[in-house]
């Protein structure tokens, strides 16, 4: 059995060898890579990013909702967290949590996966990224194609959920409910969570 990145890395009619080693070094680090967040505006040269602190809150709820999300997720998708979703071929972010298919996921050597892995991609606002949580990623999300985006505020320690879809274009996301206490979707799949009793 195969996954989709396994596809990808195959050599290509006409690249030759070096087609293959392309491939697999946009997969790791890489000091020209542009990852996107708050602070690109800090390395304009490298597109070099570094990390905001996290407060407790992102962390607690970056947790409880990749916990909820996994408890009620069908067999083929799977939660993760603060992995990197390759966007583009010098561009990656990483979300605090992703819903991806399982098939990608089963690969412990994975250091990212591709959009078009992605079902879901979750940003808790962190005051040092709140910028890039709320502009400038889901544009880059929605370029990717990757068809639901979830972007979570705070108020005095409570989170609420602003849940979105792939418009019709491809080219942006719609809004399609704000969740204060209880947050209930049919997409990407059947999921009800209290999100005043998350997982801590």
């Amino acid at each position: 059995m195969t996954s989709v990145l396994d596809d990808w890395l195959q050599p290509r009619p006409g690249c030759g060898a070096g087609g293959v080693s392309d491939r697999l070094s946009r997969l790791g680090p890489a000091a020209r890579e542009r990852r996107d967040g708050a602070d690109d505006a800090d390395h304009p040269d490298t597109g070099l990013i570094s990390a905001a602190p996290q407060t407790r809150f992102r962390e607690r709820v970056t947790y409880g909702l990749r916990t909820a999300l996994n408890a009620q997720a069908p067999g083929d998708l799977v939660a993760v967290s603060r992995m990197d979703v390759l966007l583009g071929p010098e561009r990656r972010a990483r979300p605090d949590v992703a819903v991806v298919d399982d098939l990608a996921a089963s690969d412990d050597r994975r250091t990212c996966y591709l959009a078009e892995e992605v079902r879901l991609v979750i940003e808790v606002v962190n005051p040092g990224s709140a910028l890039s949580d709320r502009d400038l990623r889901p544009l880059h999300y929605a370029a990717a194609g990757i068809p639901h985006f979830w972007r979570v505020e705070g108020t005095d320690s409570r989170p609420f959920v602003y849940s979105f879809r792939l418009d019709a274009e491809g080219t942006g996301y719609q809004m399609t409910g704000v969740h204060h206490t209880r947050l209930a979707v049919d997409a990407p799949f059947p999921i009800a969570i209290d999100l005043e009793r998350l997982p801590r």
